[in-house]
């Protein structure tokens, strides 16, 4: 990947609310992310969320101040039909306020059998919080491929993306197929680092999300720079595939990722809030497939359960039943280097294990966690500030997902 030299002054945005209401217990490292809405939060690209300005970028407040009149936003269903609410009296033993209160966790939700039965919020966090995605929009982008063929769109797998999007002609991810793109093996010598300014996590984010003057490129014209790798042969976990996946939607549709996303998924759910999903600074008409979307955690619910559900909401069918299970189980093996937890990466999904019962996530940077279960028909969504809720979370999960409804 070609270097980025780029400076980067943060610049602070402080928001203090005129009365707060505050927590009768300490909230999990307050002094480190802050505990309400007075937290700063930062601006500028490469989008660095150190704390304390970690808790203002990741529960949406740096989101309304920055892209508040720019062409983001997604709007909401026209009848809101949240899921029903079924809370339940968790044991002693096993009761997900506890992980919120031993971990900085801002948002909890656990779903099955199309009922909501649990819901919590802390750092000033609420039911209105827009909640940033992390990489939990990739999974979004694999499904609303299953979308677009679901409409009648027909689209070989098998093909070239340089066949499929004609402007990737010429660069490393064109001799890969849809396929491998989708199962994070699209050609691109790439290896995930995220360690600051110098990381390929945050020169990708320049290029993406910085103005021209500090190392914005367009897509298409950065793509033909990108270094080669034979294609369906290594697992990268891959920001460049998922864009790659935006850029065919586009191709075939005419339109964002984003307007797409909101005729065909988020209008049909009964979503209740408006989410917001996020262009490159130099394509507006494009929508970064691999991160920057944001939504109310009802509103994920709604998403979470649509995935568990088949591909259906509302009696309507918007991926199919089998475009689901594909998300799962057509698979590649993840090297443990890559990840430790999951065995398995699917479209756009990591895939616990190749056992009859496994489930499917996206996972997002910093602790972000959308667990789904077709089989039990339960999910959990995690929003947090770090990952040091995963052992725990991930222990919680295990028992949630394999409890009847009315054994919890």
């Amino acid at each position: 990947m070609t270097s980025m030299n780029f400076s980067f002054k943060p610049v602070l945005l402080t928001l203090f609310a005129a009365t707060l209401t505050l927590p009768v217990h300490a909230e999990p490292k307050e002094n480190i992310y802050g505990k309400d809405q007075s937290s700063a939060y930062e601006a500028g690209w490469p989008f660095r969320v150190n704390p304390p300005n970690r808790l203002g970028a990741f529960d949406g407040r740096a989101l309304k101040a920055l892209y508040a009149d720019k062409p983001v936003w997604i709007q909401p269903s026209a009848v809101a039909t949240p899921l029903d609410k079924a809370p339940v009296k968790f044991g002693f033993m096993h009761n997900p306020a506890d992980l919120l209160k031993k971990h900085p966790i801002m948002g909890m939700a656990l779903g099955k059998n199309g009922k909501l039965v649990f819901e919590q919020y802390q750092y000033g966090t609420s039911a209105s919080s827009m909640f940033d995605s992390q990489s939990i929009a990739k999974i979004i982008t694999g499904f609303s491929l299953g979308a677009l063929i679901q409409q009648g769109t027909a689209i070989d797998l098998d093909a070239r993306m340089g066949a499929l999007v004609p402007r990737l002609q010429g660069s490393a991810i064109a001799s890969a197929t849809l396929r491998q793109t989708l199962n994070m093996q699209c050609g691109h010598d790439f290896k995930w680092v995220d360690d600051g300014i110098d990381g390929s996590a945050a020169r990708y984010a320049a290029v993406r999300f910085a103005a021209k003057d500090k190392g914005g490129r367009d897509l298409y014209a950065y793509y033909q720079e990108l270094p080669a790798n034979p294609p369906g042969k290594t697992f990268a976990y891959d920001p460049h595939c998922s864009d790659s996946l935006s850029m065919l939607i586009t191709e075939k549709t005419g339109m964002p990722l984003r307007r797409f996303f909101e005729q065909a998924v988020w209008q049909k759910l009964g979503t209740s809030n408006r989410a917001a999903w996020l262009s490159p600074s130099q394509n507006p008409e494009l929508t970064t497939g691999s991160s920057g979307f944001y939504a109310t955690l009802p509103d994920y619910a709604l998403l979470a359960n649509l995935m568990v559900n088949g591909g259906s909401a509302n009696g309507v069918v918007i991926a199919s039943p089998d475009w689901v299970k594909r998300m799962y189980s057509d698979t590649v093996a993840v090297p443990r280097s890559e990840n430790e937890n999951f065995a398995r990466y699917g479209y756009q999904a990591w895939v616990r294990s190749d056992k009859a019962d496994t489930w499917f996530a996206g996972l997002g940077n910093h602790g972000q966690r959308f667990y789904l279960d077709p089989r039990s028909n339960s999910f959990m969504i995690i929003f947090a500030l770090d990952f040091d809720h995963i052992k725990d979370s991930d222990k919680f999960w295990e028992w949630f997902r394999n409890t009847p409804i009315d054994k919890l």
